[in-house]
Formats: structure tokens, C-alpha cells, sequence
């Protein structure tokens, strides 16, 4: 079997596998998956939905129904599902694919034909005009079955929303993926929770059981190694911004319950 046809069939198997899951969650058959039915049967798949959506106990992959949840209706849609699960994937792929010579090559070959105009960005526009000549390529990187699960995908990578994204951006957020994931490994050791737990402790600067936005921004220069070693960034900037990426809620604060939560998944 070529390498192509691997890589599809593979992608098969994993979108029926998500398909069962879906109508294995959907007990009523309404099309919608409410957090009660989420809930009645993470024990039952635990082991699907930890493949699809990260977290490393129980009580992580039920509160992955709201990290999903986006409009927060209470409800999943089969299209907030399955983008959830193409993005978990797209997430691990990414992470891996940085890590080799082939791959970083191979994406930045990729970012350089996106940026038609040369001008070190890519915009919305940019990408969206490039999915079908690219889709290869773009598809093995950032998952999707279809143009528009790659076209989509731009939106996914563009957490500031500013509609253009810079390779150094683009590195980040890759580098980003693969941090979540070490932290989710982190956390399944005594010695990691023991020392996420410190440093949360440290950055919880009045005991109020939250840390704050002001209280991560003005901890980062005294604790950026430790910063760095568990939420990435090559300056003390991107330390302070990662606040924003796990502040999932965007209540400016964190709990320890959230902490674990956001950087497991």
C-alpha cells in the first residue's frame, strides 16, 4: 500500500471512528449531544474520546463537553464535534511534524507559496485561494476532509483574529500544540503536577485560589524558565500571551480546576 493511500485510508478509519462515537453519544437521536449525554457515557468510551479530545482522567474528558461547547448552548452540533476531533488531531500531527527536518521543511515550502504577495504574510484571503492547488499538502498538515475543513482551518490558527498570520506566528501556534500536549504528559507524572502545582501556587500571588491575567503578566520574568519549560515561548512576550490561551473562558482569571483542565486537553 502507498504512502498516500495509507495515509487515506487511515483518515477513513478515523472519521468512521468518530462518526460511531458521535452516534454512540447521541442517545436520543436528535442530532445534538447535551452534557448530560456527554457526561452518562465518558466512562463507557474513555478510551475513544481520549484518542479525539485529549485529557488524560474522567473528570478531564467530561469537561472537555466545554471547551467544545463554543456557543455554550449546552449542546454539541456533529459539526462542532467533528471540527473539535479534526483539531485535536491536526494539533498532534502539527507538533510532531515541527520536531523534524522534513517536516519544518516542508512547511515552510508550504507557508512561502501561501504568501503570494511576498509581503511575509498570509492572509484569509491567501489561504482560502490556495486550499485546492495545496489540499495535499495542507490536508497532511492540518487535517480536514474536505476544502472547506482546510479553509476553516485558518481561523483556527488565527487566535488574534487580526485576518493575517506571519511565519513567526504560525511557529508559535504550532509550538503551541505541542506544548499542550507536554503538558497533558507532564500531569499524568508526580513530578510534574507537583511542579505545575508550585508554580501555579507561586502565581497565585493573594492565595485567592485564581491567578489573575496581572498576577501571570508580572510573575513571568522571575519564573521564566519553568514558563518556558511548560507553556513554550522564546521571549518573555509569548510567555505573557499564553495566559490567553488557556484563559479558555476569558474571565481573566484561573483556577487550578481550569489550569489542569486547559493545559491537559
Amino acid at each position: 500500500m502507498s504512502i498516500a493511500l495509507a495515509s487515506n485510508f487511515a483518515a477513513l478509519l478515523a472519521n468512521r471512528e468518530v462518526r460511531e462515537l458521535w452516534n454512540t453519544l447521541d442517545k436520543d437521536g436528535d442530532g445534538k449531544v447535551s452534557s448530560k449525554e456527554w457526561g452518562s457515557k465518558v466512562y463507557q468510551n474513555q478510551d475513544v474520546m481520549k484518542k479525539y479530545f485529549g485529557g488524560s482522567t474522567l473528570s478531564e474528558l467530561g469537561h472537555a463537553f466545554n471547551r467544545i461547547d463554543s456557543n455554550k448552548s449546552d449542546n454539541l452540533t456533529w459539526d462542532e464535534f467533528s471540527s473539535e476531533a479534526k483539531s485535536y488531531a491536526a494539533a498532534v500531527k502539527l507538533s510532531d511534524a515541527m520536531k523534524t527536518d522534513e517536516g519544518y521543511a516542508d512547511l515552510k515550502a508550504l507557508w512561502d507559496t501561501l504568501d503570494k504577495d511576498g509581503d511575509s504574510k498570509v492572509s484569509g484571503k491567501e489561504w482560502g485561494s490556495s486550499v485546492y492547488k495545496n489540499q495535499d499538502v495542507m490536508k497532511k498538515y492540518f487535517g480536514g476532509a474536505s476544502l472547506k475543513d482546510l479553509g476553516l482551518a485558518f481561523n483556527r490558527i488565527d487566535i488574534d483574529n487580526n485576518d493575517s498570520l506571519t511565519w513567526a506566528e504560525f511557529c508559535a501556534e504550532v509550538k503551541s500544540y505541542g506544548t499542550l500536549l507536554g503538558l497533558k504528559e507532564a500531569m499524568e507524572t508526580d513530578e510534574g503536577s507537583a511542579e505545575l502545582k508550585q508554580l501555579y501556587e507561586t502565581l497565585d500571588k493573594d492565595g485567592d485560589g485564581k491567578v489573575s491575567s496581572k498576577e501571570w503578566g508580572s510573575a513571568v520574568y522571575k519564573n521564566q524558565d519553568i514558563m518556558k519549560k511548560y507553556f513554550g515561548g522564546r521571549t518573555l512576550e509569548e510567555i505573557g500571551r499564553a495566559f490567553n490561551r488557556i484563559d479558555a473562558d476569558n474571565s481573566d482569571s484561573l483556577t487550578w480546576d481550569e489550569f489542569v483542565r486547559d493545559t491537559s486537553a
